[in-house]
């Protein structure tokens, strides 16, 4: 029975990720047949739409009373997108040149946001006021990015055979499009997160550690895929809103929407879990803000704040 639900949780990451692929073209045409710039896309469309593993886990672990995982994904993957998939992108053959003003805004912002949910969480439970804070922080930190980046240039992507043809269609179409591949990728989420609860209760690793380590890699998969294409087709900003955009939308929304619904009981480690998180973050924040390009060098220094934090974690909360 193991093996049926292992299977399960390896189908559900690779259709997820399929679909993250399939709506990172669909996002790119809505960029380019609207003035909203591909940052901006990243921020918004694409964060949500490769956090939806994210969404939908902390929707379904708050009605199934399963506040450990669902503290551990989120703050284990605002940690892991903006560490390890960040380094892994570093590591391409072209340096990655990130717009170093919204990485250190984004990057503070999730910081911040992650220390307040460490609060939050210190009396054992998270609230559903509590979640609607962070839901509309969420909410308002999008505003106050779209205010800012609203007199930015436009990203021109690098011409590839799949960017220099006539894009055809309405914005609304190519959203339409995005939606319904990301909306295949919550479905996915949703077997991913039910096979994750089965296989951690069957082994005995618990919740908090298991959702932490393992399961946050899993979930934060379609922002690999999704940002490894974005860059390889030009649109960096793109990539790197989505990476960032992510790591905020965990701190806030992806942790807050599934208390706000239904109040949380969590256990006492998750308040460091949460902390150690927002201290990694704050550390990937200031190496993808304090350089101009990025390659190996900051793949290494990411790989090593990733290393750290989660040897932190499995101490902490293990």
């Amino acid at each position: 029975m193991i093996i049926v639900w292992l299977l399960a949780l390896l189908a559900g990451l690779v259709v997820a990720a399929l679909g993250s692929r399939r709506a990172v073209t669909a996002a790119l045409e809505a960029s380019k047949t609207s003035s909203i710039s591909p940052g901006i896309i990243g921020l918004t469309v694409m964060a949500v739409g490769t956090d939806l593993p994210e969404i939908a886990n902390s929707i379904v672990a708050a009605f199934g009373d399963h506040g450990d995982l669902l503290v551990g994904d989120t703050a284990g993957s605002a940690l892991t997108q903006v560490t390890l998939i960040l380094g892994l992108l570093c590591l391409g053959s072209t340096p990655i040149h990130a717009d170093r003003n919204t990485v250190l805004w984004v990057g503070t912002m999730t910081t911040g946001a992650l220390l307040v949910g460490a609060l939050m969480v210190r009396d054992g439970r998270i609230d559903r006021w509590e979640g609607a804070i962070l839901v509309t922080a969420w909410v308002a930190a999008i505003i106050t990015m779209q205010r800012r980046q609203s007199k930015e240039p436009h990203e021109t992507p690098r011409p590839t055979p799949a960017t220099t043809l006539p894009v055809a269609g309405s914005t609304g179409r190519h959203v339409a499009r995005a939606l319904a591949w990301l909306l295949l990728v919550g479905v996915a989420a949703t077997v991913v997160v039910e096979s994750f609860i089965e296989l951690s209760g069957r082994i005995g690793i618990p919740e908090l550690v298991a959702s932490a380590v393992v399961l946050s890699l899993g979930t934060s998969l379609p922002e690999l895929v999704v940002d490894w294409t974005a860059i390889r087709r030009g649109a960096v900003a793109l990539a790197i809103g989505d990476l960032f955009g992510s790591s905020l939308l965990d701190a806030t929304l992806a942790l807050g929407i599934g208390p706000m619904m239904r109040a949380v009981s969590v256990s006492p480690e998750a308040a460091t879990t949460v902390l150690i998180a927002a201290m990694g973050v704050m550390a990937a924040t200031v190496i993808a803000g304090s350089r101009p390009s990025h390659g190996r060098s900051s793949a290494t220094l990411l790989f090593l704040v990733y290393g750290a934090a989660t040897a932190a974690l499995i101490v902490g909360t293990g």
